[in-house]
């Protein structure tokens, strides 16, 4: 075989492969079966969706094969996607948490409960609350504390426990005259004084006021001008003998108490102030009466002969237990009644609150010891004692009677003081100055007289008088 018959059979060679290849059959598509892997659902529950996915290679088509038909008939030589439902069933399902405690616990609240999700785990905002009002006060009102624990309230005003059998309710309530304003602040009313207490009459009108004024503060000076010159006059003489020590305290206790009511009406403007004055007032009062027990009681240790002399305590012990005994009873009356110190029109003693016990009851019971300190010592029949200070027993026996006369003075005169100033009654003002004017006479003549020293210091002035007239 020539070369020319070896190429030719080569190019026939190709030439018939060429020919096969571009025979070859045609073939249509096929779809693969759907896959298993799909996509999350798009909800967890109440009807979400999920997507498979299958291809156009069961077997993919060739030449001039047919493509792969959608489900929508649209052909296709790739994927179709298929979407189907998931998590169809509900989110909720009727079943509910415990109600949850009350968000209060004395008092009315409310109470939540949540809601189930079913069958799967709520995410986001897949979940549903119930909520309802609750009163926990109603079943546990014996053992809540009272709503005023813990309350704050303003200046002069204090908390008033008004709860019902529903609800806790604590209402401030201011005090002393005050008003609530509207800024929740105590505040005194624009006019004068505010209405009075039932049963008390209306204050005075501005000229019958003015001659009040005027009657009480002439009374009071008067008292004062006299007990003044009755320690004066000791202080001159120098007389500190045991029973003139007691009587030296009375009076500076009588004459203190009716310093601080010569105070104007118009501290009543000032509370804090108005109020240390009514205690004073109340604290001085208190001592004078003390002061006049331990008189009586220094009269009893002569006059029943328990001691020589000097008295049953010395100086001193009278002077601590006067004024000690006399602040132990004010602290008393402040602990439980502090906020009732200090008066509508005045600073003096109040007579329409509690406060009146704490004023009369201790006074009543000192007076009932005095006199029976002094009843004591004149109805019995003591057995004598020998070298007792004769001096000294006169003067006993000269306090014995003066204290009858003294205590009843004083009392009264305290007495009327707090009516008038309560009841802004002229015809009490004017009682109240006539005692101050004789319980200030009276006071210093007997205490001046029933002194040895003192008798006979006047004793020799009037022989010297005399003696110069008769020349």
């Amino acid at each position: 075989m020539t070369s020319s018959d070896l190429n030719w059979a080569l190019g026939l060679t190709v030439l018939l492969g060429l020919a096969a290849v571009t025979q070859t059959a045609d073939v249509d598509g096929g779809w693969s079966p759907w896959s298993d892997m799909k996509t999350p659902c798009s909800k967890t529950c109440q009807g979400g969706t999920q997507t498979k996915v299958r291809s156009c290679t069961n077997p993919a088509p060739e030449g001039n094969g047919k493509l792969c038909v959608k489900e929508d008939k649209t052909l296709t030589a790739g994927a179709e996607w298929h979407t189907t439902p998931c998590n169809t069933q509900a989110c909720w399902v009727n079943e509910w948490s415990d109600w949850y405690n009350c968000s209060k616990v004395c008092g009315r609240g409310i109470k939540s409960r949540f809601a189930m999700c079913g069958n799967e785990t709520c995410t986001g905002a897949q979940y549903k609350v119930e909520k309802e009002p609750c009163n926990t006060w109603v079943k546990n009102t014996s053992i809540c504390p009272s709503p005023c624990i813990g309350k704050a309230c303003p200046d002069y005003a204090i908390c008033r426990d008004e709860s019902t059998n529903e609800d806790p309710i604590a209402n401030c309530v201011c005090t002393m005259g005050f008003t609530m304003h509207s800024s929740g602040k105590c505040v005194r009313p624009n006019h004068p004084h505010p209405p009075p207490p039932p049963g008390q009459v209306t204050d005075l009108p501005p000229a019958q006021k003015v001659v009040a004024t005027v009657i009480s503060k002439t009374a009071s000076t008067i008292i004062i001008v006299m007990v003044s010159i009755t320690l004066a006059l000791f202080l001159i003489l120098r007389i500190f003998t045991p029973d003139r020590i007691i009587q030296m305290n009375m009076e500076i206790a009588l004459l203190c108490a009716h310093v601080m009511l010569m105070f104007p009406t118009s501290i009543v403007n000032y509370p804090n102030f108005c109020r240390a004055v009514s205690i004073f007032v109340h604290f001085f009062f208190t001592a004078c009466f003390l002061f006049m027990m331990l008189e009586a009681l220094h009269m009893y240790a002569f006059v029943g002969h328990v001691v020589k002399k000097d008295g049953m305590l010395s100086k001193v012990q009278n002077t601590l237990v006067g004024w000690g005994m006399a602040m132990f009873i004010v602290l008393c009356s402040m602990c439980f009644e502090f906020n009732n110190y200090g008066g509508k029109y005045h600073c003096w003693l109040q007579m329409d609150t509690p406060l009146v016990y704490g004023q009369y009851v201790p006074v009543i019971v000192i007076m009932v010891i005095t006199l029976t300190l002094i009843e004591a010592a004149g109805a019995a029949d003591f057995k004598q004692m020998k070298d007792i200070d004769e001096a000294q027993l006169l003067s006993a026996k000269f306090s014995q009677r003066t204290n009858l006369i003294i205590m009843p003075l004083v009392f009264s005169h305290w007495v009327v003081g707090m009516m008038s100033e309560y009841e802004q009654n002229m015809p009490l003002y004017s009682i109240f100055s006539i005692l101050n004017g004789v319980t200030g006479v009276v006071v210093f003549l007997l205490h001046c007289f029933n002194n040895q020293q003192v008798r006979e210091k006047m004793k020799g002035c009037f022989n010297k008088l005399r003696g110069k007239s008769k020349t």
